[in-house]
């Protein structure tokens, strides 16, 4: 008998031996949610139109009414051109950030679920210039800071599988030369 064969059997046989509350995994605390939508940067006279904005998250069940888990969002905020002399300088904003957020559900109101936590922004502002760049490398960012993160959830109280609403957020990450406070509105599916 080989010994991939072997091992095959050992291996079922183990799986067999388990009793079977300590095979089982359970998943029913364990909740998750897509969200896709429009965010907006405020900084400074700089700050572009804003754009797209993509989160998900993963929360598991500590009480009755509070879930805990990270949340990972993308936020791509479009471009800016700034003119010093006679040259231009295109700004490309974006901000990746990563959270871990207590979120409550109230009993009663139109807001069904809130979230807050502290996490790690990577806020970058990229310069795209063709000469004389250097005048405006003051406009430039590239920092990982730490952020306060609160989104305001509108979902349906009774949840069954899939869960669509609306979710509202807003981030403070305090960049070296300006803060920045990101706005967010987006369609939310939680599962």
């Amino acid at each position: 008998m080989s010994l991939n064969r072997r091992l095959t059997i050992a291996l079922l046989g183990c799986c067999l031996a388990l009793p079977a509350h300590a095979a089982a995994l359970r998943l029913e605390p364990w909740r998750g949610h897509v969200s896709l939508g429009y965010g907006h940067l405020f900084s400074d006279r700089y700050s572009p139109g804003g754009s797209i904005s993509v989160a998900g998250g993963l929360d598991y069940a500590v009480h009755d009414r509070l879930r805990l888990g990270p949340v990972l969002s993308i936020s791509l905020l479009g471009s800016h051109e700034v003119t010093r002399g006679s040259v231009t300088a295109g700004l490309e904003y974006s901000l990746l950030e990563g959270a871990l957020q207590l979120h409550w559900m109230p009993r009663t109101g139109p807001i069904t679920r809130v979230s807050l936590g502290p996490g790690f922004a990577a806020a970058r502002t990229s310069l795209q210039v063709g000469g004389g760049g250097a005048s405006f490398l003051d406009l430039a960012v590239d920092e990982v800071k730490p952020e306060v993160a609160l989104d305001l959830s509108a979902l349906p109280r009774r949840q069954q599988i899939v869960a669509v609403g609306l979710e509202a957020g807003v981030r403070y990450v305090p960049v070296t030369r300006t803060d920045w406070i990101l706005t967010s509105v987006r369609l939310t599916i939680h599962y």
